[in-house]
């Protein structure tokens, strides 16, 4: 950047940080979700409450053998306990069968 007369360089740095993990590459799509069990996951923010229920109506309509566990049985992502039903959801998704998770914020 000039500024009056002389050449000044300032150095730029994102607030961010380096990312400590390494990417992980996303898994391929479900071709089919008959006779699939989802999971919704939600943090209970904003319109998930109404959300939801939408998705399922309009999957269900296309994919009638889909089965869902409703996000009130995994608990909250987001609040005082997230930790703990964050740490627990590998288990949880695997002792209910889990194929597939939505994971919203409905925002």
């Amino acid at each position: 950047m000039k500024n009056r007369g002389r050449d000044e360089v300032f150095e730029v740095v994102w607030p961010g940080g380096r990312s400590a993990d390494a990417p992980i590459a996303p898994t391929l799509p479900l071709p089919d979700l008959n006779g699939k069990v989802i999971a919704e996951l939600w943090d209970r923010l904003f319109r998930g409450d109404r959300i939801f229920p939408r998705i399922r109506e309009l999957l269900l309509r296309r994919f009638p053998y889909v089965k869902f566990v409703e996000y009130e049985r995994l608990g909250d992502t987001f609040g005082w306990n997230e930790r703990e039903v964050v740490a627990g959801l590998p288990k949880q998704l695997k002792e209910l069968g889990i194929d597939g998770v939505i994971s919203g914020i409905g925002a």
